[in-house]
């Protein structure tokens, strides 16, 4: 019963997003209110009923309805409630599914937000939402439906593959999938403003807040991928360049790109065309992404199963290349701007040059991850490019990044001076020189280490110079009209100390990612009783272990950890064996202190009892969760800016 409502709540919603979409042409085009207010008001109810649909395939997960293909498909009996929840987007239908929620019900928050704001723009804005909703409905119903049915009934299901029981998999989907939706709200708006011809300061606003918003979402998304598969996938690593997560980091780059060159629209009133290009980008790569991961055409651990999908979303990114880019070259005269030209030495330069290295990562990634489809389309070969290539093309073009983030604060607008740029960054820089001298002969002569040495400690520097600068403006105010000094007081300028907060978590960062070149890992077998030595590590493999942990059977050893002649800690690598998985998944173990993770993981358990592992030294790994929670930091310096 409950199935068959969902499933009559999903065609109805799609019929719903149709009336809502063509009445809202109708609307615009004979200029009534009333039928563009009604036609937003059924995309609501187009919200309400995908939302509906959704909580009952959930239902059908959780009441073990295995009449419902997809349910069949991602679950069993033995699996753990929590699990059974998370499967619904566990495979390409439910996460399809779970897509057109969250976009729905993001639909109908900005309707009750923003109706009665923004006049000109909404109804349009609401008519690009409700189009990219009804694209969504259009597939689930036609390609992809999770409520299907199948008969006879099975008693039990395939269950849920043994790789998503992960708590990571409970959060990261939907954050990521928010990241992907967020960014679509701010195209609607640059759309909505492109056909009304306004380009005023509420866009700006507008597209600002919420593509700050997709930026979190996707920075956390990103770092939680990355954390499932460092603890899951037993590789001793966190970022593959796999072209999954490459979906995910594209749009990234695309709103960190906007994200600066808006600032310079806020300020002088040019770049309005670039930041449309980049607001289109965003959304466009989003859709680029889902089309990666959905096709089946590129080999990924994060991909779904081939389907037939894939050429509707194509057409979807055609069309919308096509329309938005005719709409930007239509309005080019609106856009063009009246200010006049800044100097080359400039802070309005300096973020375009921002946005040039952005973007030019962005294509570098996008090459690297599309050209395999491209090289077996054209030439039938299959070729798979590999983390080295990302790391080559990127890594010299990210430190060019951090020296322009580091020096860029101390160039004035207009017309920047020579001078007082030096007087403020060659110190600096003299003593970077040194650092990396250091380096060279204390730490490690390989020239990526030395060169990355010295430009965190530059860009650190800079970032310290110029939290003092805010600080030391905001005291001088205070003693000169007698204001108390309260912390409230001392952040008021929210987005000055989101943005120091944000360039602070990129050195951390980069100082965790610096880690890599100091990695180690041995493979070894061994016997209870024998024992490996890895750094200042000494591992002592006790003896075998068997336990069994929510729906999974545990097999592995216990390994005691010493160093410096003292016990550290007691780990238990195993692998994990699942009812319905067809092969045993790594479960590693970690040792963590703050300077580096000690990472065991099993490869084989052998009938004598020995054990196959690879035991991995991962130094400055805490690093790069540090730089996570300090993106949390600035979500909360700037919460009053989005609220508002």
């Amino acid at each position: 019963m409950v199935n068959d409502i969902a499933y009559f709540a999903l065609f109805g919603a799609l019929i719903f997003s149709c009336l809502a979409f063509f009445s809202g042409i109708f609307g615009i085009r004979i200029n009534s209110g009333n039928v563009i207010s009604a036609s937003a008001k059924m995309s609501v109810v187009t919200a309400g009923l995908i939302i509906l649909s959704f909580l009952g395939l959930i239902y059908g997960f959780i009441t073990d309805d295995f009449s419902v293909s997809f349910v069949k498909g991602h679950s069993s009996v033995d699996l753990p409630w929590f699990y059974k929840i998370t499967a619904a987007w566990g495979g390409m239908d439910g996460s399809l599914m779970f897509w057109a929620t969250l976009q729905g019900a993001f639909m109908a928050y900005i309707y009750y937000i923003y109706r009665n704001r923004c006049k000109d723009v909404f109804p349009y804005a609401m008519l690009v939402l409700t189009f990219i909703q009804m694209f969504l409905l259009f597939l689930l119903v036609g390609w992809s439906n999770p409520l299907s049915r199948i008969y006879p009934i099975p008693a039990d299901g395939s269950g849920l593959n043994p790789l998503l029981q992960h708590w990571g998999m409970i959060i990261h989907p939907p954050i990521l999938y928010t990241g992907f939706i967020l960014l679509s709200i701010p195209f609607a708006f640059g759309i909505g403003s492109l056909i009304a011809g306004k380009f005023d300061n509420d866009w700006i606003m507008f597209t600002r807040r919420w593509t700050l918003m997709a930026w979190l979402f996707l920075t956390f998304g990103m770092f939680l991928g990355g954390q499932w598969a460092y603890y899951e996938l037993g590789w001793g690593g966190y970022w593959a360049w796999d072209p999954v997560e490459n979906s995910s980091l594209m749009p990234w780059l695309a709103g960190t790109a906007f994200l600066h060159s808006v600032i310079v629209q806020e300020k002088r009133n040019i770049l309005k065309t670039w930041n449309l290009i980049l607001i289109t980008l965003g959304f466009v790569l989003t859709i680029l992404g889902t089309f990666i991961t959905r096709s089946g055409l590129l080999n990924s651990v994060h991909a779904f199963a081939q389907s037939n999908i894939g050429p509707a979303f194509l057409v979807f990114i055609a069309l919308t290349i096509v329309v938005s880019f005719g709409l930007i070259i239509y309005r080019l005269p609106m856009l063009d701007s009246k200010t006049d030209n800044a100097a080359f030495l400039s802070k309005e330069n300096a973020f375009l040059l921002n946005n040039i290295v952005f973007t030019g990562i962005c294509f570098g990634v996008f090459y690297g991850t599309v050209f395999p489809l491209i090289a077996e389309g054209l030439f039938d070969k299959k070729l798979s490019i590999q983390a080295p290539y990302f790391n080559r093309i990127n890594f010299p073009i990210a430190l060019g990044l951090i020296i322009l983030m580091a020096a860029a604060p101390f160039v004035a607008w207009r017309k920047g001076s020579p001078q007082k740029l030096r007087r403020a960054l060659l110190p600096i820089g003299g003593i970077s020189v040194l650092i990396s001298v250091f380096a060279y002969f204390f730490i490690m002569p390989r020239w990526e280490v030395v060169i990355l040495s010295g430009v965190l400690y530059f860009a650190f520097h800079a970032v310290l110079l110029e939290l003092t600068k805010t600080v030391s403006a905001r005291l001088s105010i205070s003693r000169r009209e007698n204001i108390p000094i309260t912390a409230r007081y001392l952040f008021k300028d929210r987005r000055r100390w989101g943005s120091l907060i944000v360039h602070l978590g990129v050195i951390v960062a980069f100082l965790g990612f610096m880690g890599n070149f100091f990695a180690s890992e041995k493979s070894v077998t061994l016997k209870p009783g024998e024992a490996i030595d890895i750094g200042s590590y000494h591992i002592l493999y006790r003896e075998p272990v068997e336990f069994k942990k929510l729906n999974a059977l545990h097999l592995g050893g216990v390994f005691e950890v010493y160093s410096e002649g003292e016990l550290k800690t007691t780990l238990m690598p195993t692998k994990a064996n699942y009812p319905t998985g067809k092969e045993p998944t790594t479960e590693v173990a970690i040792y963590r202190t703050f300077s580096e993770d000690l990472y065991l993981s099993p490869a084989s358990l052998n009938n004598d009892e020995s054990i196959t592992l690879t035991v991995y030294i991962n130094p400055m790994i805490i690093f790069v969760q540090l730089s996570a929670e300090d993106a949390a930091a600035c979500l909360n310096t700037d919460h009053e800016q989005f609220a508002g």
